[in-house]
């Protein structure tokens, strides 16, 4: 006797999915820069080329790609087609370390070519499930990004003493398997590969429309702008807290990696708390102005580290965690927010432009950290970055709570583009 497959049931095997592809990815991230570093005597110039050289793709390609992958008939067929890609060319690093012949060349490519798989998998991430027949599709987006999220946290929590234990050749193997057990649990799903897609209209319109979409939710524009800011603000902190830490207070490098553990932590029960504060139907305007303000005073915690090593250690520990849980809250919000308020013919551009913007304004907060690091010092370079996101978080909160119009929004779908 047959028994029917559910909606549920399929959604519980994109999870999995997703969790395994992340799970693989989050490994092969830590171990680029350890095999980069102790493998092939990189310094860091080649180190940040093999960075830089990861975020191309979603640079450049991610919000052109975006609208094509708004066009995506079958998701789930060009989602399999991305683990496939993904696996052979981890396998390929993996197989040239094994035999002694892997280069900083080879690794810049890897980063490529995961970039791309990234942008595809971004950019269909959500969109696939208007295809399980899912009827509380709020509640899915935020329990697949929680489950991400938690992923992502664990792969970050063991990828160091995994690669010192196993090497970073087995590591770089291990992420190929996860993203062919993503591949199977995709191939698992029994609900049609298929979702409306609207008619063509050319590129260069569409791509339009996903502007005017993004432009036409102003709960969007507001927190658009903020995490421009807020991007270009996190950079600079970023850019500036290694030297800060080792240099300015002395934190010995035995220490060093445990505040990004705590803060994968921090994130990942942020993604859980998030998820049950969705459950209980909170506004999402209101989860957002909590985040943007949480996240901005907690990186304060970082510039006030001074002392002996357990205080500075526990300043590092907050001003990295408490901003990663709110970071987590703020991302299923916004995707709560983006669901309601473009839906998911949109997701793909809008979710591009946010990203890209947010990505390229990082960058632009790290050259200028740097350039402010040398001209002052760490600390007070750390203090400027972290007045501006407080400022940002202030005109986001006016700006979110000045008009009850803002409340419809998320009420509202965008309208349909004039045909």
């Amino acid at each position: 006797m047959s028994t029917a497959v559910t909606p549920d049931a399929d959604l519980r095997r994109y999870r999995v999915a997703q969790a395994a592809s992340t799970f693989g990815s989050t490994l092969t991230g830590t171990a680029v820069s350890v095999v980069a570093v102790v493998g092939l005597g990189a310094g860091p110039r080649e180190v940040s080329i093999v960075v830089a050289c990861g975020m191309i793709p979603p640079l450049v390609l991610g919000p052109a790609a975006s609208v094509l992958l708004d066009r995506v008939r079958r998701p789930r067929r060009l989602l399999l087609a991305a683990d496939f890609l993904a696996a052979v060319a981890v396998s390929c690093c993996a197989a040239a370390m094994f035999a002694g012949v892997l280069t900083v060349a080879g690794l810049a490519a890897l980063s490529i070519v995961l970039g791309v798989v990234r942008v595809v998998i971004e950019g269909l991430y959500f969109g696939h499930l208007s295809t399980l027949g899912i009827t509380d599709l709020g509640r899915a987006r935020a329990g697949l990004q929680s489950t991400t999220m938690v992923s992502r946290a664990v792969g970050a929590s063991v990828a160091s003493p995994a690669i010192a234990t196993l090497g970073a050749a087995v590591m770089f193997a291990g992420d190929a398997i996860s993203y062919l057990f993503s591949a199977y649990f995709l191939t698992r799903i029994a609900a049609p590969d298929r979702r409306p897609v609207e008619p063509r209209r050319g590129f260069g319109r569409e791509f339009l429309d996903g502007v005017r979409a993004l432009r036409g939710h102003r709960l969007l524009v507001a927190l658009a702008l903020y995490l421009l800011v807020g991007g270009a603000a996190s950079g600079g902190v970023a850019a500036l807290r290694a030297v800060f830490l080792l240099d300015v207070v002395a934190l010995p490098v035995a220490v060093y990696g445990i505040p990004a553990v705590v803060a994968m932590l921090f994130s990942a029960t942020g993604a859980l708390v998030a998820t049950r504060v969705h459950a209980r139907a909170v506004p999402a305007r209101r989860v957002l102005t909590i985040a943007v303000l949480g996240g901005a005073l907690g990186t304060a915690a970082l510039p006030l580290a001074t002392g002996p090593v357990a205080v500075v250690l526990l300043a590092a520990c907050l001003g990295a965690a408490v901003p990663m849980f709110f970071g987590a809250v703020l991302n299923i919000a916004l995707v709560t927010v983006m669901g309601a308020g473009v839906g998911d013919g949109y997701f793909a551009r809008v979710g591009a432009l946010l990203a890209t913007g947010t990505t390229a304004a990082h960058l632009l907060g790290a050259v200028f950290g740097g350039a402010l690091g040398e001209r002052f010092d760490a600390r007070t370079g750390i203090w400027v970055f972290v007045a501006v996101d407080l400022v940002a978080s202030v005109v986001f909160l006016l700006i979110a709570g000045r008009t009850r119009a803002l409340r419809r929004d998320l009420a509202e779908p965008i309208p349909e583009p004039v045909r």
